[in-house]
């Protein structure tokens, strides 16, 4: 076991912790990303997360033990990590250790099981976690899937606010059947949804071709259902198309476990050092784009919005189609205040104005503006949250209601009522810009 690294790695951890626990992606990291399909979402993703600096495996300088020792610190306790399966909270070591070890989440032996320089997947710290020795290797390189009451207990600790309790299924434990490509293993229920975006990512940022600075060729890995094609995977050496799952049962696990602060810290710290996000871990609802196809009409901008009364900044959404002729075009807005009234504005032109009137927000539409798109002023209720559905023939404008025409882009706000220093004010999401088709 070697000694604690401590420069530069201590620097990144204290000032992440002086700043706040999650960061977040930095200014115009996702700026070029196009959500308009699921074929457009992948390749300008791609783009974005792609050629990412490597960490070696193990070694004197900077490791990935030091990256995944930061990523996973115990939040009550940093001189601690807590490990992915267990929750098991570990004095954090740098090196071998008879305690954790390090979990390819996306086992090497489906696509890249030779580490090298040039073998991006084996040491990409979104893909790594750290884990209980024994959990590790009860898992072994079992495709990912949900068990029944007959499987095998592999129980957590309590920890975080999370873990513990055995015998009732699912409980909070984790479960494992079989062995090897024909078993299977069922991550316990707070951290599911983390494996599933990890594997999401890997399907994103490894799509064959070659690294763009180091020339190194690099495996296309696929998400998919097919156990024939995980199992044909595993041929002992490194292939240029590799298969992991299962698909279905991660995007489940998605939906389920939603991203928490600890998934969100964890990002900011590999990416400190990569260079690359998990974007998934970012935007959460990309996913239903690129896997299931259902992909936003539009794109966000004027991001983010002033925080409100919440403490967060209010946050506006397309759904549904942007062709006309579907009538079938949605505003979500949420992150809003409790029982808040508000309602929907359009233009076709977008601007920045400061808290117009004395709101505690920013107007980001200009020209002319249209008020109470769909006919309806909303109520936030109990969750936060109001949506419409929007007539493309009729929008909103000054002089009266208008149809959209296709190759129109227009822009859409949320205004709603908000408290500030005990006094009634107004607020406003971020923008919402589409182009109708």
């Amino acid at each position: 076991m070697r000694p604690l690294k401590t420069t530069g790695l201590l620097l990144a951890f204290f000032a992440l912790a002086a700043a706040g626990s999650a960061q977040g992606p930095p200014p115009g990291y996702y700026s070029t990303v196009d959500t308009t399909t699921a074929a457009s979402l992948r390749s300008t993703l791609h783009a974005v997360i792609d050629d990412h600096t490597r960490y070696p495996y193990t070694s004197g300088s900077t490791d990935t033990w030091d990256i995944l020792g930061l990523a996973q610190r115990d939040p009550a306790n940093a001189s601690r990590i807590l490990d992915v399966y267990r929750n098991r909270s570990f004095v954090r070591q740098s090196g071998g250790n008879s305690f954790y070890n390090r979990e390819h989440s996306w086992p090497t032996s489906y696509g890249f099981p030779s580490n090298g320089s040039g073998n991006m997947p084996f040491t990409d710290c979104h893909m790594l976690f750290l884990c209980d020795d024994g959990y590790n290797s009860s898992r072994s390189n079992k495709p990912f899937g949900n068990c029944t009451a007959g499987c095998g207990e592999l129980t957590t600790d309590a920890n975080g606010g999370v873990g513990g309790g055995s015998g009732v299924f699912p409980g909070q434990s984790n479960w494992t059947s079989g062995s090897f490509t024909n078993g299977t293993f069922q991550v316990n229920v707070f951290r599911k949804g983390d494996i599933a975006r990890a594997q999401l990512y890997a399907d994103v940022r490894y799509e064959g071709g070659t690294h763009g600075i180091t020339g190194v060729s690099e495996p296309d890995l696929i998400l998919t259902d097919n156990t024939g094609q995980i199992a044909a995977s595993n041929t002992g050496q490194n292939e240029s198309v590799a298969y992991m799952g299962r698909l279905a049962v991660l995007l489940d696990w998605h939906y389920a476990d939603p991203v928490d602060a600890f998934e969100q810290t964890r990002n900011d710290i590999v990416a400190s050092y990569q260079g690359n996000r998990n974007p998934f871990v970012d935007h959460p609802e990309w996913v239903d784009c690129l896997f299931v196809g259902s992909c936003e009409p539009g794109a966000p901008y004027c991001s983010p919005a002033a925080a409100n009364s919440t403490g967060q900044p209010a946050v506006i959404e397309g759904r549904g189609s942007a062709v006309i002729a579907d009538d079938d075009f949605r505003l979500l807005a949420f992150q809003l205040p409790n029982q808040a009234a508000g309602f929907f504005l359009c233009s076709q032109t977008q601007g920045f104005i400061l808290n117009p009137g004395g709101s505690s927000g920013n107007l980001c539409l200009a020209g002319n503006i249209g008020r109470v798109v769909g006919g309806q002023i909303v109520n936030s209720g109990f969750f936060g949250s109001f949506a419409v559905s929007v007539d493309p023939t009729a929008l909103p404008q000054p002089t009266g209601s208008v149809s959209a025409m296709a190759g129109e882009t227009w822009n859409f706000q949320a205004w709603y009522r908000d408290f500030a220093a005990g006094q009634v004010t107004s607020n406003f999401t971020d923008g919402w810009s589409m182009t109708w088709q």
